[in-house]
């Protein structure tokens, strides 16, 4: 093994280490403060999402994985949320940055106790806890939604609604496999999201798939028309052949 190897093993060993992703998750916190407190975004959604909760005793609150970082800094409904955060290393980071927003985990991914994380999720729906779901993670393909989602809305009756943001001059992380953007502080931007959508207790599996397809592609054109807005080229969607690696 190289020099290089060696060193990029060594980065991801200390990565792992639960202190230090709770060091990275909190300078997360302070850096999405900060591009909150230094620049304008107009948002729309969040008052429409908070009607919702009460209205329904509870939502399901879904984005994109490369558009999680900044979208917390919005949420400052009483209520509460809890969201899915896979146990993996970036996991733990953003399971970190997120308490710090008074937003609790629930462990699981699709790889690791899916069948106890959706059994969770059911049960905090139906106690009236919002659940936030980061639909193309931990494995993708990028902004392609998972179908869990219709099925937790199928199965308590609680509306969803998409949420997405882009800021002017941001870094598209574009080898990465969600494309993650990182907005700059004093900047400028947009919180889109889509309509509530609703899924029957009686829909079949071709009734879900269709608003499974209708949702996925609302949120990719709020997506691409936040982009737009801020001067951003158009991020592709992923397909199989580019999923992410798990490092374990």
């Amino acid at each position: 093994m190289n020099l290089k190897n060696k060193l990029k093993d060594t980065i991801k060993s200390i990565g792992k280490k639960p202190a230090i992703s709770n060091l990275i998750g909190f300078i997360a916190y302070i850096y999405t403060l900060l591009i909150g407190k230094t620049s304008s975004f107009k948002v729309t959604g969040f008052k429409e999402f908070d009607e919702l909760i009460k209205k329904h005793n509870g939502a399901i609150f879904v984005t994109w994985h490369g558009r999680a970082l900044f979208l917390p800094y919005f949420w400052s409904n009483s209520s509460p949320m809890k969201a899915l955060v896979s146990p993996h290393q970036d996991g733990r980071i953003i399971a970190k940055l997120l308490r710090s927003y008074n937003i609790l985990s629930i462990d699981g991914s699709t790889d690791r106790n899916p069948k106890k994380a959706a059994l969770e999720i059911v049960r905090e729906l139906n106690k009236g806890t919002s659940v936030a779901l980061i639909s193309d993670g931990p494995r993708g393909p990028r902004m392609r939604l998972n179908k869990s989602v219709i099925y937790f809305a199928k199965k308590t009756g609680k509306p969803i609604m998409g949420f997405t943001y882009s800021a002017a001059r941001s870094k598209v992380m574009k080898k990465s496999w969600d494309a993650m953007l990182i907005p700059p502080l004093f900047t400028s931007g947009y919180v889109f999201s889509t309509a509530p959508l609703f899924v029957p207790a009686s829909a079949t599996e071709d009734e879900m798939e269709i608003l499974r397809q209708q949702l996925e592609d609302e949120l990719n054109l709020i997506t691409k028309k936040a982009d737009e807005l801020c001067g951003l080229d158009e991020i592709t969607i992923g397909d199989d052949e580019k999923k992410r690696r798990i490092n374990k």
